[in-house]
């Protein structure tokens, strides 16, 4: 019977232009065997052959690994279960898949075989700059305003602009655009490279608005050589691609890793659309040895526990201080005081638990790498047998929800990026937004260079967010912010160990709520006065209308606002301004509860819109009524960024972010270059 069984799937296979492989064969009849489909052969080798996604097979040959695939997608169908369990996938950055660019055949190539090693020769020192500079000027070149016409007729009736190579400046006089990533190659010269050249740059009268300009950039700089130095006129960071345009340039390219068939995509995008109430929660600096952050977090599950998120993403560092000198096993007992509160609550059985380490985890080796490795397992072997739903990943990690790609990254990115400026950042725009602005035209997560962020030379690809991700999550200890940049949410939950915030995220709306854990009861006081040295004063954080309406012993919870950063909002602490500002006005507000004088407080802010230093929101007339309606202990949401009022630096005409015409206006064009 088995023979007759090969032959008729021998057959079927044959007629649709596939070659059968020992090991699947054996599989096939197996469970035809097993699981009683004597009867219903044909019928099962039909099934398998619809759900064989023909186009991530690279031959006609079928493998193992393939009808797992086709069995898996007919068994989670219809059910529910499989789909969940299919919803969500996370991505480590050591399984990345790692492309090289193909100049002549303007692709991308999968690299099967590759030195896989963390410590690696030169050859990929070199190839990591290399395959950076690629994957952004591969995007330059399909831009409007660099691709040359292919029609020779029209090379003179559409403007356009032609980058030339660092190797063709010499004796090729006026202005030209090059594009190279800056380099110091000699002490306090700075260096414009490409892959064959480079010349000493001059920036020092260049105009510059948007953007994070650090060692390692790449930047697209309009200028001329004079002897032989390039004098910048104008220095733009690379203009950014949408995503909805890079997927259609790499059409069935999955460069994120973790694609499933198009049927599974199908099943899974219905079921995106039908679980509204799904949501995502990130957590950043979750510190498991102070009472306090259990005490919040403990509270944050319970508010939830009605209705438990789909997953949370707990970010580190997971301690206060380092551990080290043996200190390090520690972190076994603090995962376990934090499973006995994920037990606690039964409802959270079926929540994913993701862990992302922070710069100062132990995962084995005191130098902070990147991508740094999950937690060792003999601090969580415990964890993991009471929260079987755990998920230890690496950083940067990605996260791919039903059809949206997540990317998440622990690291202080504003403090680092700006320590390490050449150039001073215009005051016109947030940190947070220059910051954005630079990973997102460089696609690339900390764009500097090896010896100011060390990264494994081989796994620098797992850091790229190129094409762009539907939901980047930067874990920082700055404050909360969001900005949507190219169809992608940008997120930043804060520290919960700082001020108890994090983000609530919806994938189904894509939509972002800031939250706030912010309790306080009669047995905090002690413990406030106990960790006064690595958590904030709790009643200190609540406003003025919060203390005067209640008990010190019975205070409500305190929902709070992100600041929202407009273009008028500028600098470093553009932030600390919003977030002042807008408390000043919910305290004026209610000036019977406030213990500043109203007049006063109404005199600042009316210096604060003269001067238009701030933009700020004010609040309707239904949400000041629900603020008052607010009950003891009721844990509430709150959308954060209310988009018709908000003002993103990535739409505004005048960004240099985004190259349009009038960005290069004053650019030669390519008749100038010919002549």
């Amino acid at each position: 019977m088995d023979l007759q069984w090969k032959k008729l799937v021998t057959k079927s296979f044959s007629l649709n232009g596939f070659s059968m492989k020992g090991d699947a064969m054996k599989h096939i009849i197996n469970i035809i065997n097993k699981e009683n489909k004597k009867n219903q052969v044909q019928q099962f080798i039909d099934d398998i052959l619809k759900n064989i996604d023909k186009n991530q097979l690279k031959d006609n040959l079928i493998d193992l690994s393939i009808i797992e695939k086709a069995i898996h997608n007919i068994k989670s169908e219809n059910d529910k279960g499989e789909i969940e369990k299919d919803a969500l996938t996370v991505i480590g950055a050591f399984d990345v898949p790692l492309f090289s660019f193909d100049s002549n055949h303007k692709q991308f190539i999968k690299c099967e075989e590759y030195d896989r090693s963390l410590h690696s020769d030169a050859i990929s020192k070199s190839l990591l700059y290399k395959r950076r500079y690629e994957r952004v000027y591969q995007r330059l070149e399909r831009h409007k305003l660099f691709l040359q016409p292919s029609i020779p007729s029209q090379l003179f009736k559409r403007d356009f602009n032609s980058l030339t190579p660092l190797s063709s400046l010499l004796g090729n006089q006026g202005k030209k655009i090059v594009l190279g990533t800056i380099s110091q190659i000699t002490e306090d010269s700075y260096y414009l490279e490409d892959l064959n050249t480079n010349v000493p740059l001059d920036f020092s009268k260049a105009e510059f608005e948007l953007g994070l300009i650090t060692e390692g950039s790449i930047v697209q700089v309009y200028g001329e050589l004079v002897g032989k130095t390039f004098i910048a006129d104008k220095i733009l960071l690379p203009p950014v691609e949408e995503r909805k345009e890079s997927l259609e340039y790499l059409q069935q390219t999955d460069m994120f890793g973790g694609l499933p068939s198009n049927k599974v995509l199908e099943r899974l995008e219905k079921y995106e659309k039908e679980m509204e109430d799904n949501a995502i929660l990130f957590l950043c600096d979750v510190w498991l040895d102070s009472e306090l952050v259990l005490e919040k977090l403990d509270y944050v599950l319970e508010s939830y526990n009605e209705d438990p998120p789909f997953a949370i993403v707990l970010m580190g560092n997971f301690t206060e201080h380092p551990l080290s000198n043996g200190s390090q096993y520690n972190l076994k007992s603090y995962f376990d005081n934090l499973a006995s509160i994920i037990t606690k609550h039964s409802n959270f059985s079926n929540t994913r638990f993701i862990f992302v380490p922070g710069p100062t985890d132990p995962i084995g080796s005191l130098i902070n790498i990147l991508p740094k490795s999950s937690i060792p397992n003999a601090f969580v072997k415990d964890f993991k047998a009471k929260v079987p739903n755990s998920i230890f990943t690496t950083n940067p990690c990605r996260i791919r929800y039903c059809t949206q790609e997540i990317i998440v990254f622990r690291d202080d990115l504003v403090n680092r990026m700006r320590r390490h400026c050449i150039i001073e950042p215009s005051d016109e725009w947030d940190i947070s937004q220059h910051l954005i602005a630079s990973i997102c035209s460089n696609g690339h997560l900390c764009n500097l260079s090896i010896e100011d962020r060390p990264i494994y030379w081989n796994y620098d690809h797992a850091l790229s967010v190129y094409p762009l991700p539907n939901v980047l999550v930067l874990g920082d200890k700055a404050d909360q912010y969001e900005h949507n940049s190219h169809e992608m949410i940008c997120i930043n939950p804060s520290s919960f160990s700082t001020d108890f915030s994090f983000s609530h995220y919806i994938p189904a709306t894509k939509k972002s709520i800031f939250c706030s854990a912010k309790i306080s009861g009669g047995n905090n006081e002690g413990n406030d006065q106990d960790h006064s040295k690595n958590t904030m004063n709790v009643d200190d954080s609540l406003s003025t209308t919060t203390k005067d309406n209640l008990s010190d012993a019975d205070i409500e919870d305190e929902i709070f606002s992100a600041p929202n950063f407009t273009k008028n909002v500028g600098g470093q602490d553009g932030a600390q301004k919003s977030k002042a500002t807008k408390k000043a006005t919910k305290e004026t507000n209610d000036c019977d509860h406030s213990d500043i004088d109203s007049d006063d407080k109404q005199q600042e802010l009316n210096q604060m819109d003269e001067s238009g230093e701030f933009d700020f929101e004010s609040d309707t007339e239904q949400q000041e009524q629900e603020e008052k309606q607010i009950k003891p202990d009721e844990f509430e949401r709150v959308q954060q960024m209310k988009t018709n009022k908000r003002v993103d630096i990535f739409d505004q005409e005048d960004c240099h972010a985004i190259a349009d015409e009038e960005d290069f206006q004053f650019f030669s064009s390519s008749s100038d270059d010919e002549s």
